[in-house]
Order: structure tokens, then C-alpha cells, then sequence
């Protein structure tokens, strides 16, 4: 078996096709012009290491370039995700040694790292853990993020808060610069990458949140691809969600205009929203959301000492 770190955008169609093969259906819809994508945000060098039999592709890992913000300070850095082995080469510690080997490099850039484990999947979270401390690295985990879905009511009373097309990135900035809580790892992408996130391949808006004139919020929604025995389903789902200040009022105007977002191009009504850790949970059941089966553990790979020691939990999108 061949370890090789490659360039992941000159690397997604391989790295497309041992993601679709890897997982068992449903899964996310893992094209790649999806990953080219994701590898593509301004930023670090995005990097990964793709695993070869005989030259026949086995496994991929990869990390994605994102920017954060920790109690007022800046940072750039990579959320970790991708990773596969193909299902005739498992059980042979292939995912450790994918692990070990893209950890090992990152760790000479200082960058820190987020990342989302399937929280039922302890030997997942195993071979997360090993990998760190082999490399020298650091791990804090985060609050996990439970997948809540929202289905519109009819009849339903109109929250007071609203939430529309941002009609320019400032206004979109502006309130991600509001967003304090010191508690939180925040997604803090810059207008670079608010342009480059909306040219995914796939159906993609920016919400502002607006009550009584002031905007209060902003969103990033998009039309998640699914691949299920059947085919693709296309499901609205909120990928990153801004409050300085949450109210049930507008994460409920989030909901609804997502559910709005893509008519006629969604095959299914409800909305997915896998990542509300920043909203308060007596706030959930009144904005309309219910807790689904699906959790994901969030956790943040560092140098020793590292910028986010003291983060509780993160708004950044699970990947």
C-alpha cells in the first residue's frame, strides 16, 4: 500500500470515487466538482494524502482551507474531513495511517485543525485520538452537533424576525463581526470566501435576518445532495448559522426561508440543520426544530498550547 500526499483539486476525481464507494447508502452525494469546491477556498494550501494498491486508488484524507475567530482574534486554519477507505480495503488500519500521515504534515504549518466524527462510531473516534498524539498534537472536543430538522406548518404564526437574499457580503460580514460569544469557535470567513462559497456546484443562497428594520442574523443555505438507493434526493439544509444575539423568533425565520430557498428544486419539505450548537436548546422546540437521530462529535487539533484551548463549541459547518 502507497501513502502519497497530493495536491486534493487535481486529485477529486479519485478521491470522488473512493468516497462513493466507501460509505453505504444514504451519504452525501461526494461528486468531484463537489471537492474541487471545497478544496478551492481561499486560504492555506488545502493538502491530502490519497492511499494506492497496485496504482488502484484505496483511500483518501483531506483538509479544506477555513477561517476562524476565538475571543476577538483571528485565525486561518483547516477543517479535516473526507475520509475513506473503500470497502475491500478495510480492516487493515488503512484510516490510521491516512490519519497519521496528513496529521504529521499539518502539524509543521502550526494550523489549527476542526474536525466532525460520527459520534456512534467509537473506532472512528479511536483512530482520531491515536493519530493525534502519534503526530505530537493536541485535541479539545467541542459540544456536539445533533442533525435537527424543521418541517413548515401551515397555518403557522410568522415569526417577527424575517430573513431574506443578502443583497451585499458587507451586510453579511457585519454580522458575522457581531458574533462574540466567547464560548464559541466561530466560522469567520472573510468576503473572499463568502464569494467562493457561493459558487458550490450546488444551489446555494446567503440569508440576512432581519427584525424590527436591524439585521440581526445571517445564513448560509444550500440544497445538500444525497445519494440513496433510489438516486439523489436534494434536501434544504442550513450549513452555517450567525446570531449574536439567537432567538426561537429567528432561527425560526432561518428554517423558513430555507425551506423557501429551493422550491421546486427539493425533493423532500423538511430542512436539515446539522449544526444549531450556538442556539440555546429551550430555544429549539419553539422554533419548530426536533432533534433527529444523527450527531456528530466536534473536536479541535492544535500545536501544544495552542489558540482554541478554551472553546466550548463552534458554529462552523459540519463536513
Amino acid at each position: 500500500m502507497q501513502l502519497e500526499r497530493v495536491d486534493p483539486v487535481a486529485a477529486a476525481d479519485e478521491a470522488s470515487f473512493v468516497l462513493r464507494e466507501a460509505w453505504p447508502l444514504p451519504v452525501l452525494h461526494y461528486t468531484a466538482d463537489y471537492l474541487r469546491w471545497q478544496f478551492g477556498f481561499p486560504g492555506p494550501a488545502p493538502q491530502a494524502v490519497l492511499a494506492r494498491e497496485g496504482g488502484e486508488p484505496a483511500g483518501f484524507i483531506g483538509v479544506a482551507p477555513r477561517r476562524f475567530r476565538f475571543r476577538g482574534v483571528t485565525s486561518e486554519g483547516y477543517v479535516l474531513s473526507f475520509v475513506s477507505v473503500r470497502p475491500k480495503f478495510q480492516g487493515q488500519g488503512l484510516a490510521s495511517r491516512l490519519y497519521t500521515e496528513l496529521l504529521a504534515g499539518l502539524r509543521a504549518t502550526g494550523l489549527p485543525i476542526a474536525v466532525f466524527v460520527e459520534a456512534r462510531s467509537a473506532p472512528a473516534q479511536r483512530v482520531l485520538f491515536k493519530a493525534v498524539a502519534a503526530v505530537g498534537l493536541e485535541l479539545k472536543q467541542l459540544t456536539a452537533c445533533r442533525n435537527h430538522g424543521f418541517l413548515p406548518r401551515a397555518g403557522a404564526a410568522p415569526p417577527r424576525a424575517v430573513a431574506a437574499p443578502a443583497g451585499a457580503l458587507e451586510d453579511a460580514l457585519a454580522v458575522m463581526a457581531a458574533c462574540g460569544d466567547e464560548r464559541v469557535l466561530w466560522s469567520s470567513p472573510d468576503a473572499a470566501q463568502l464569494e467562493h462559497g457561493l459558487r458550490d456546484p450546488r444551489p446555494r443562497r446567503l440569508l440576512l435576518v432581519e427584525e424590527a428594520g436591524q439585521t440581526v442574523g445571517a445564513a448560509s443555505v444550500f440544497l445538500s445532495e444525497i445519494a440513496t438507493a433510489r438516486g439523489i434526493d436534494r434536501v434544504a439544509t442550513v450549513d452555517t448559522l450567525f446570531l449574536p444575539e439567537p432567538t426561537a423568533d429567528r432561527l425560526a425565520a432561518v428554517m423558513r426561508a430555507a425551506s423557501e430557498a429551493f422550491a421546486g428544486e427539493a425533493t423532500a419539505p423538511m430542512v436539515s440543520a446539522p449544526n444549531l450548537a450556538i442556539v440555546p436548546q429551550d430555544q429549539l422546540r419553539p422554533a419548530g426544530v426536533r432533534a433527529t437521530a444523527a450527531i456528530f462529535d466536534a473536536f479541535v487539533i492544535h500545536p501544544k498550547g495552542g489558540p482554541w484551548l478554551d472553546a466550548e463549541t463552534t458554529n462552523l459547518e459540519v463536513v
